[in-house]
């Protein structure tokens, strides 16, 4: 009997020393992103203070972004998941301590803000370089599947048990769980053995930026929708990142608990659109990239239209299954299409160009939830992101992308 298509990349060893340890610190990151706006909030934060602290991470990550795309090129890319994992786990074990000492203050979470956007700005192109390195093509759009398979796990079951860990031990302990895991991941995947790669011949640094942007502009559907992005990312995340706390505070009346389960539930989207990915092999990848994205952005204006929890729940599972349909054809493009030399590069020119709009999101949407409610800012960002998406689908070579 054969296995589903979406475990075949599973029989790699290496490739799963790396899913296991992927999945176990992205559990301890969903705990996390639950524990620090409510930590924030318990400091006394504002709804600009919570909006700060994720302008933050995105600002340092576009700041690094170039240069990390670089490296990923030039240095093995376990090497470099290997560093940042053992550095975060230092950093949220930090947090921790400062947390259940009593000494915790939010200046000392934009810090650490500032850290995971350093980190990711590395971290996030070696994943994705590191895959086709794992696998062979065939299976490379199930990898990929697999890959954000563990992610929507870890989010299905660490934004509930954060949210009650949160409202029954504090946030600290949250922290202290998500720093343990980070260890566990650079455990496992210390065990792996991928291939050796050539080194590539010395060339300047900025050359080598150059080159990796040159290639991205060689390819219109690559450039419009990293552009297109830049735009989308800011109207979808600002509001999840800065309104839905406050919805669920404010309008919902509920606590971390009701919180972590919207992010649950969001998860379980997510599993059912990365099953339908690791088994449907998409013919004209462009277009059906865009119809997930549109439907993302009208998911998330759906949680500005209701108030009763039920519903919210049905748009966070639609917003999960939309968004990772679109994401696994996003990277099994890059990898189809980008020669492998070249993929850490220009994985940071995606980074870069689909954020660089990003750290304006939250503050844009604080100050939008502050005059007209938080859910006049999810209708307005939602709304922005599905007309986009629809409109990007006039362009030809988005069309024709295969």
């Amino acid at each position: 009997m054969r296995s589903p298509a979406i475990l075949r990349p599973l029989r790699h060893r290496d490739f799963r020393l790396l899913w296991t340890g992927q999945t176990v610190s992205r559990f301890g990151n969903f705990m996390y992103s639950v524990a620090q706006p409510f930590q924030i909030l318990a400091l006394g934060g504002t709804p600009l203070q919570l909006g700060i602290g994720a302008a933050i991470t995105t600002a340092t990550m576009l700041v690094f972004l170039l240069v990390g795309g670089v490296i990923v090129d030039r240095i093995p890319r376990r090497r470099i998941i290997l560093a940042s994992d053992l550095a975060s786990g230092c950093i949220v074990a930090i947090v921790a301590a400062l947390g259940l000492s009593g000494a915790l203050r939010i200046e000392h979470l934009y810090l650490a803000s500032a850290f995971f956007g350093m980190s990711a700005a590395f971290f996030q192109p070696a994943m994705t370089a590191i895959i086709p390195e794992l696998i062979p093509e065939d299976v490379l759009q199930s990898g990929n599947a697999v890959n954000g398979l563990s992610f929507q796990m870890a989010r299905v079951a660490g934004p509930v048990v954060g949210g009650i860990i949160v409202a029954t031990a504090g946030a600290p302990s949250a922290f202290a769980i998500d720093a343990a895991t980070f260890f566990v991941s650079f455990v496992a995947l210390s065990l792996a053995r991928p291939p050796r790669r050539e080194p590539p011949p010395p060339e300047p640094f900025l050359r080598q930026v150059r080159a990796g942007i040159a290639f991205t502009f060689s390819l219109p559907w690559l450039w419009i929708t990293i552009a297109l992005f830049a735009l989308v990312n800011l109207a979808i995340a600002g509001p999840l990142i800065v309104a839905l706390p406050i919805l669920v505070r404010d309008v919902l009346h509920g606590d971390a608990a009701l919180y972590g389960a919207i992010g649950t539930v969001v998860g379980a989207g997510e599993i059912g659109g990365t099953l339908l990915s690791g088994q449907v092999r998409i013919r004209h990848a462009g277009m059906a990239m865009y119809a997930w994205a549109a439907l993302t952005g009208v998911a998330v204006a759906g949680f500005g239209l209701v108030n009763a929890v039920p519903a919210i729940l049905l748009f966070a599972f639609v917003q999960g299954l939309s968004l990772v349909g679109f994401q696994i054809l996003w990277d099994t493009s890059l990898q189809r299409h980008v020669p492998r030399e070249m993929l850490g590069r220009v994985s940071s020119v995606d980074g870069f160009g689909s954020i660089l709009l990003l750290p304006l999101g939250p503050l844009v949407f604080a100050a939008l939830v502050e005059r007209i409610g938080p859910d006049g800012a999810f209708v307005i960002g939602g709304a922005i992101a599905a007309v986009l998406c629809l409109a990007a689908l006039s362009v030809r070579s988005i069309r024709e992308l295969e």
